[in-house]
């Protein structure tokens, strides 16, 4: 029994990876053309600094959001199923 437990504790673990690098990725490309567009300087001007700490603010706090939302509704689904 505890083999399968492990399994799903792997694979919770695998899926919580992919989804830090999807998000990643997604931050990366959505900040980086909002900020800068087709445009690269040398250095990094105060202003993109500033939209891409706010871009990445906004994007992490977005995906918190959304996967407390999913936890709860998947808690919810749990419970309702339990019924």
């Amino acid at each position: 029994m505890a083999a399968g437990g492990d399994s799903v504790a792997e694979f919770q673990q695998t899926l919580s990876a992919m989804i830090v690098q999807v998000l990643n990725n997604q931050v990366r490309k959505t900040c980086f053309d909002k900020c800068f567009g087709n445009k690269f300087a040398d250095k990094l001007g105060k202003s993109e600094q500033v939209c891409l700490a706010k871009c990445m603010d906004r994007m992490y706090e977005a995906h918190s959001i959304v996967m407390k939302a999913s936890a709860e509704m998947a808690q919810n689904l749990q419970l309702d199923a339990g019924k």
